[in-house]
């Protein structure tokens, strides 16, 4: 999904119309008041957007996956409008939103979810040794030979591109494992991850988190 050609309006205005199906008209203005103070459009302004609607309507929480997918497959459709100046016919086939996968999968997500969730429990200074050794294991370990992967980012709160491939994840995941032991050591790695899956978990299938690991 092109979300760099999207402004924060259009993005708010289009998670708006999903919410209507489930909200009252009020409660949906409150929400895109709140949204709307967003200074740009991301993945992580899109999760938490989902996280506010469903503290603030605790009722939203059984449809929390359908919201989620409600919201990319509405933004996806924006932006593919906006690059295409509003054609609703001329799409490309990858770009087709019926029964289609989202951009960005949900492994993905919540493989960010994980590793950002593991960074919060670590000091600056575990953070930066637990990245900088994936980065540098990365760029050395033939698994991910041709796959651009620039594990850095994380230690600057940013989300680099990886590979949505089951495998290859639970290999970063592997990895990340046996750097933390190093960083943190055994006992408190275990109970680190337990921790940072539980936490996927509130957002995402516990079959799918499951599949990291």
């Amino acid at each position: 999904m092109n979300i760099d050609t999207q402004s924060v309006d259009q993005a708010v205005t289009a998670m708006a119309e999903v919410l209507a199906d489930y909200l009252h008209p009020e409660e949906v203005r409150l929400l895109k008041s709140q949204w709307q103070r967003y200074s740009t459009v991301s993945v992580k302004m899109m999760q938490q957007c989902v996280l506010d609607a469903t503290r603030r309507y605790p009722e939203l929480q059984a449809y929390k996956s359908d919201i989620r997918k409600g919201f990319w497959a509405t933004l996806q459709a924006d932006s593919q409008q906006t690059v295409e100046s509003g054609s609703h016919n001329d799409h490309n086939s990858h770009n087709e939103t019926v029964k289609a996968p989202v951009p960005v999968s949900e492994l993905v997500l919540a493989f960010y979810t994980v590793i950002e969730a593991l960074r919060s429990q670590l000091s600056e200074t575990e953070s930066r040794n637990l990245f900088l050794t994936m980065h540098q294991t990365v760029s050395q370990e033939r698994t991910f030979k041709g796959h651009s992967l620039n594990i850095s980012q994380f230690l600057e709160g940013n989300r680099p591109s990886v590979p949505d491939n089951e495998h290859l994840l639970n290999n970063l995941m592997q990895l990340a494992y046996v750097c933390l032991c190093d960083v943190a050591g055994p006992v408190e790695a275990d109970e680190m991850m337990f921790r940072a899956a539980e936490k996927a978990k509130q957002n995402y299938p516990k079959t799918l988190v499951e599949k990291l690991f």
